[in-house]
């Protein structure tokens, strides 16, 4: 298991270091075959007690669990992701056990395949100028079902979820509606 302890304006002490192995090693023990642990810490204000942001992603084989937290001290923050961390691992363990007893799931794979996605709403210029890019976040894509795709987008805490399928290789996109149903974006051939 590989762990990387990340500050983004801020260094990161030994203590916390040693805080961190020590708490993250304990996730092995609930979900076993974890690859890597990430903890980022980012301090977005020079103020001493100002808010930092950590994030906590766990990868194992092909699925990411990633919660966040904000808190002025990265040890209470810890503490918490943690607790968000052992409540995402414990729904994906149900999950994953109910999607083995669960016989119909093909059939809803398929009834998402068809669904057809409607256009999106377009932005006048001037609103584009005001937007701008903020984040600019590196991914790779592994071949998975649409299930697949929505128990992940599930597990990060996302309302969408890009991946390649594993039928036709194509790159599509897994999205949660206000109904609270998924949708299912993919390109015309």
């Amino acid at each position: 298991m590989e762990l990387t302890i990340q500050g983004h304006g801020m260094e990161m002490g030994e203590g916390f270091e040693n805080f961190v192995r020590r708490k993250t090693g304990k996730l092995a023990r609930y979900l076993p075959g974890i690859e890597e642990i990430r903890v980022e810490v980012t301090k977005h204000s020079a103020k001493g007690d100002a808010d930092k942001e950590l994030e906590l992603t766990i990868r194992r084989h092909r699925t990411l669990l990633r919660v966040e937290e904000r808190n002025s001290d990265p040890f209470a923050a810890l503490d918490a992701a943690l607790d968000k961390m052992y409540q995402r691992i414990a729904r994906y363990k149900g999950r994953r056990i109910d999607r083995r007893h669960a016989a119909g799931a093909a059939g809803e794979d398929a009834e998402l395949a068809t669904a057809e996605a409607l256009p999106i709403g377009t932005e006048s210029e001037e609103g584009i100028a005001e937007q701008r890019v903020v984040r600019v976040k590196n991914f790779t894509t592994v071949p998975m079902s649409t299930d697949e795709a929505i128990e992940q987008m599930e597990l990060l805490g996302h309302d969408f979820f890009v991946f390649m399928h594993a039928d036709d290789g194509a790159v599509k996109v897994v999205y949660r509606r206000k109904t609270g149903n998924y949708g299912l974006l993919q390109p015309e051939k």
